[in-house]
């Protein structure tokens, strides 16, 4: 059977293209969003919470929770029975308590055979730029209410998704820029280095072990040294030029979730962005 497309968002232009900065569509990162899933969940009692981005053709299923063959990265076509698909189309969230009573999707193919249909909510998730760059989805397989309480919740539970996803983008046009600069950097304090050297300097940097013979470069212009035990390691000099260049590594701040804290944790999360 072939089946036509979902309508698109008015933006769809931008807003695809907002979802290809994040890195996410091509690299998914389903540790940073499965707190999210986990929350949704626990706090509606849905039995899965999915959280997925579109870009201008599919949906990419980023990050899950009540589901035991979950695959990050796995991309569907976004077609007139994606209901995902249609919830970039509105500011608010789209709830069924029963999908099989819905005058819309009471015909959607997957409800063929069933008497009673699956509770629905899906909630867009909208950035700084107006964008509804995915989709917060949870499904129960019976008809199931949500109430205004546990909608106010998941909404902040979006708004969340949203910043750290502005966050990505904001990190990855920066480490993009860093990198150019740490280059310029490098090429000026020593002309007589090529990229290879830059890669094995930068390498060190990352603190990867590499081999002897790909450092000769790096250690005749003082900015690392082979120890007794045949390691390549940086130089006091080669420190400084990390320093110099700000790509010293710094500590990640984890959160996590533990027990029934669903309203204290989505309060302190949502406190630390306003």
């Amino acid at each position: 059977m072939n089946m036509g497309l979902a309508p698109r968002p008015a933006n769809e232009e931008l807003r695809a293209q907002t979802v290809v900065k994040t890195g996410l569509i091509d690299a998914p990162n389903p540790d940073l969003f499965q707190i999210y899933c986990d929350l949704a969940k626990d706090i509606t009692g849905f039995g899965t919470a999915s959280f997925s981005l579109y870009d201008g053709e599919m949906k990419c299923s980023i990050a899950e929770a009540g589901s035991d063959d979950f695959v990050a990265g796995t991309k569907s076509e976004r077609s007139e029975w994606n209901v995902c698909s249609y919830v970039l189309l509105d500011t608010e969230p789209l709830i069924m308590t029963d999908m099989k009573k819905d005058p819309k999707w009471h015909s959607h193919p997957n409800l063929a055979d069933m008497e009673v249909g699956p509770a629905y909510a899906g909630f867009p998730v909208i950035n700084s730029d107006n964008f509804a760059l995915g989709t917060l989805c949870m499904l129960n397989p019976s008809p199931m209410e949500i109430s205004e309480t546990q909608i106010t919740q998941v909404k902040k539970i979006t708004r969340s998704i949203a910043h750290l996803l502005d966050l990505q983008i904001q990190q990855k046009e920066l480490t993009s820029q860093r990198m150019l600069e740490a280059l310029m950097h490098f090429q000026r304090a020593c002309p007589a280095l090529d990229l290879h050297d830059f890669r094995t300097y930068m390498s060190l940097c990352s603190e990867m072990r590499i081999p002897t013979e790909d450092a000769d470069g790096i250690v005749e212009e003082g900015l690392a040294e082979v120890d007794a035990s045949g390691n390549v390691t940086l130089t006091q000099a080669g420190r400084a030029m990390q320093f110099d260049m700000k790509l010293q590594q710094k500590p990640v701040r984890r959160i996590k979730m533990e027990g029934g804290q669903a309203d204290a944790l989505l309060d302190e999360m949502f406190a630390e962005i306003e």
